[in-house]
């Protein structure tokens, strides 16, 4: 029986440390963060998106195009 707690109440405290450790290491990382501001990785998501927009734009204008030109031969018949 003391075997067991003394196995669980090692289990707990590694538990316990785990847990401490990763809200350390959280509030380390969080520290230069401001709520409101640009953090070190909005740059990059910033200008992902705007490529994937600026992407998704210029095929929306051709095939636009398409169904124009498309419409005009199927209205000279």
């Amino acid at each position: 029986m003391t075997a067991r707690l003394l196995a669980s109440t090692i289990v707990v405290a590694v538990l316990v440390g785990i847990v401490v450790a990763g809200y350390v290491a959280s509030r380390r990382r969080a520290k230069d963060v401001v709520p409101g501001q640009p953090d070190r990785v909005t740059g990059d998501v910033v200008s992902g998106l705007m490529s994937e927009l600026r992407k998704s734009q210029a095929e929306t204008a051709y095939w636009k195009g398409i169904a124009e030109r498309l419409q005009r031969e199927a209205d000279q018949r």
